[in-house]
């Protein structure tokens, strides 16, 4: 397969990864860029955005859960304007929140994923998979604000997977007037070039890779031994090994994981996904916790700042302070309730480095102090600040186990002498 785009000279050894293990791309395809002091020094891209449509320099693609910290970027802007303070009450912001526990939620454990707002109360009869009821955004808001929490605020961290991006939205809307896509377009993406769009018009949709999530895109013989044997534990009957309550009908961790909604079993949820997220109104409403798209290279460039302290362009965008918080984790750690592993939330929606399969690299690169965003199907981006180095990936043909961007990504170290 012809990997097409720039690799600064030293970096040649990416494309030829690349060029390597391209069938893991599956019938679909993919892109990658790195930056190291702020500058561009791979941008790469090989397969199809669609049926007969090759993967191009302007390819988007639906990124997934990297949304959170697209949408965590807007906060991140306000409070480093001081318009935001990640230790005031949520209500100080947005009155109606205060209620039914949540009183005493702030702003840090909002941003983090620890205040136990998972639940979008009748969300079946609000939303479905033509994407009809997700630009209800003040009712979204109220059922939110309404909501009891699923755990007291600050004691647990637990994935707010279909939650936070409204969450963190109403707030940015509470002291802006503008949602959060809109705001962060007129101002910090639009002032920096970064081509990433939370609520995506028509018009810019036409230049969208079609997401392709179930059957899953081959991975390494490695990784889907190691995958199978995981299963096989996740599956058992036993006790000791039973599925988790993400799995679980009847638990609210089901319902969180908007199960509900598209269809139950595993593969029902893929392709119910590949519908939601395929459908123009569902990609035009802006649903910040699942429904951005970007390039990598804007992706990359989105975590510059957070790899070079608050630096890109050679501007200070943001103060090294809020560069300092946003990548802290935030108390109180522990297990994730939702994911079942200590992610190292910070606010920002972002989470530390792992090696989600024991048969792949970690997924942000060697460093185990890299800090970044991942999406399902295998979309991220991540910062370094130890070695001034940001990443982003996206693809279309979904995977489960990250290999071939954590392989590039450990590639890019291997050039830098640092792996």
């Amino acid at each position: 397969m012809e990997i097409k785009g720039y690799s600064k000279p030293g970096f040649e050894a990416v494309r030829e990864k690349f060029a390597k293990e391209a069938y893991l791309l599956g019938t679909g395809g993919a892109a990658f860029a790195a930056t190291k002091d702020g500058e561009l020094v791979v941008d790469l891209w090989a397969g199809m955005a669609d049926h007969g449509k090759p993967w191009s320099r302007s390819t988007r693609v639906h990124i997934q859960s990297t949304s959170k910290a697209v949408t965590a970027m807007a906060a991140m802007v306000l409070v480093d304007r001081g318009e935001l303070e990640l230790d005031a009450l949520v209500s100080q912001y947005w009155p109606e929140y205060g209620c039914n526990g949540k009183e005493n939620t702030t702003v840090r454990m909002l941003l983090s994923h620890a205040a136990g707002s998972t639940r979008l109360p009748g969300y079946t009869e609000l939303l479905d998979l033509d994407g009809n009821g997700l630009d209800q955004y003040d009712e979204i808001a109220r059922r939110l604000a309404q909501a009891e929490p699923d755990w007291k605020p600050g004691t647990a961290h637990g994935y707010h997977g279909y939650t936070y991006g409204s969450l963190v939205g109403e707030l940015v809307h509470r002291i802006t007037g503008q949602r959060a896509g809109a705001f962060l377009r007129n101002d910090w993406f639009g002032r920096y070039g970064l081509n990433i769009w939370l609520g995506t018009p028509l018009e810019e949709q036409r230049d969208l890779a079609r997401i392709k999530p179930w059957p899953n895109a081959p991975m390494p013989d490695e990784a889907a031994a190691a995958m199978s044997e995981m299963m096989k534990q996740f599956t058992s009957t036993s006790d000791a090994q039973a599925p988790s309550a993400l799995e679980t009908p009847g638990t609210w961790q089901y319902d969180a994981g908007f199960r509900g909604l598209l269809g139950g079993p595993l593969d029902a949820f893929h392709l119910g996904v590949m519908k939601l997220w395929s459908e123009p109104k569902a990609l035009e409403a802006e649903f910040g916790a699942a429904n951005a798209t970007a390039d990598a290279r804007s992706l990359a460039r989105m975590y510059v700042p957070l790899a070079n302290g608050g630096m890109i362009d050679g501007r200070q965008a943001f103060k090294a302070e809020t560069i300092e918080a946003f990548l802290t984790p935030t108390p109180p750690g522990g297990a994730d309730r939702l994911i079942q592993l200590e992610f190292h939330w910070t606010p920002g929606s972002h989470h530390g480095n792992h090696q989600l399969n024991p048969a792949v690299p970690p997924i942000f690169g060697p460093n185990p102090k890299s800090f970044g965003m991942s999406g399902g199907g295998g979309n991220w981006g991540f910062a370094d600040r130890e070695n001034a180095i940001a990443c982003g990936f996206v693809r279309n043909h979904y995977s489960t186990d990250m290999a071939l961007s954590a392989m590039l990504a450990t590639t890019v170290y291997a050039c830098l002498n640092l792996a």
